[in-house]
């Protein structure tokens, strides 16, 4: 229990106390014409005397309320801000605490592609949370690489700065799908990935290909924790994915989900949560070929398109479904503590 906080009260009660002594009696006049208020005028105003009373009064303040009151005050977290580099390029800057210094989409994009909101009521946590929306036709290029020509459409944000492949990294983020949300399964559906620079690289159903090392993606009706299975030679790789389930997508619609995960590069091995529960213990090395580094992106990223139209019987003119999805609390760090916030509390909103 608790111990009570005993504040004193100080009430002030003002007693105005008339004075109890005899009149004197009157002596004899001759003047019997004397009105009553003659009288009453000769009768002397008794002083006022003020009483002060001192009242002590025991009030329990639960400690709790004034804890959660500091923990408000000291979770105040610095606001994002978007941006556009010398490049020309869109990107949102987070504060240190996140882990991140920056988002930035290396790729062209369309006004409604994504927008950084003020609203505490519908973020994860703090004020701001992001939406990111892909509609058919969405495909952008940049020097090395065009996704029109290759099958793929995506709204993506590249993290810097980048890891190398050692030690513990660990990442996290609070993602929600829009009610509406369509699964347009058999084409991939991304919505997280760790990605490589310098890594293998090869070829996927006869078009390029630049695995990552991790991607969390949509299909078949549940969100999967893929991670390739990388073999071969740096030049021509065998891609195996190993799908991990981890939550269905109508779990996911309107409700905030909390992923987070480590790649644990020195004890070979992978642990992913789902808000703040333990999913998976992958006892892999998460690399078989060592890149230069890597580097989380997120957002809407769809891979192989046309599949979906040919399951579906579409033209190749019929449009794809429009997919929303709102992020929030993307954090990097080299600890599950670091970054998942239902197994630390204490971590700072990221806004």
């Amino acid at each position: 229990m608790n111990p009570p906080v005993v504040l004193a009260v100080l009430i002030g009660t003002l007693v105005l106390a008339c004075s109890s002594a005899a009149l004197a009696p009157a002596e004899p006049t001759p003047n019997i014409d004397a009105t009553v208020e003659a009288r009453i005028a000769s009768i002397p105003t008794p002083a006022p005397q003020i009483v002060i009373q001192e009242t002590i009064t025991e009030i329990e303040v639960p400690v709790e309320v004034m804890v959660v009151v500091e923990k408000l005050v000291a979770m105040e977290a610095p606001v994002g801000e978007t941006f556009t580099d010398d490049d020309g390029n869109f990107g949102l800057r987070f504060s240190s605490h996140s882990g991140y210094e920056k988002h930035v989409n290396y790729m062209d994009q369309n006004e409604h592609n994504y927008s950084y909101i003020s609203d505490k009521d519908f973020a994860r946590r703090g004020s701001f949370y992001q939406r990111f929306e892909l509609r058919d036709g969405d495909c952008f290029w940049d020097e090395g690489w065009n996704d029109c020509d290759n099958n793929r459409e995506r709204i993506e944000l590249s993290s810097r700065p980048r890891q190398k492949p050692e030690d513990i990294q660990c990442f996290a983020y609070s993602i929600m799908l829009d009610k509406a949300f369509i699964d347009i399964h058999p084409t991939n559906t991304t919505l997280g990935q760790v990605h490589q620079i310098g890594g293998p690289s090869g070829t996927m159903e006869k078009l390029p290909s630049f695995p990552p090392i991790i991607q969390i993606g949509a299909k078949k009706g549940r969100l999967h924790f893929e991670w390739h299975e990388l073999s071969g030679s740096a030049s021509n790789v065998i891609d195996i994915g190993k799908d991990y389930d981890l939550i269905s997508l109508d779990e996911m619609k309107d409700k905030w989900t909390d992923i987070s995960f480590c790649l644990n590069y020195k004890d070979k091995r992978m642990d992913v949560w789902i808000n703040g529960i333990k999913k998976h213990e992958i006892l892999k090395s998460p690399i078989s070929f060592i890149p230069e580094s890597t580097y989380f992106k997120y957002g809407i990223y769809r891979s192989f398109i046309s599949a979906y139209k040919q399951e579906k019987m579409f033209g190749n003119d019929d449009a794809l479904p429009t997919q929303i999805v709102f992020y929030d609390e993307v954090r990097r760090g080299n600890s599950i503590e670091e970054v998942d916030f239902n197994i630390n509390p204490k971590l700072i909103p990221v806004d």
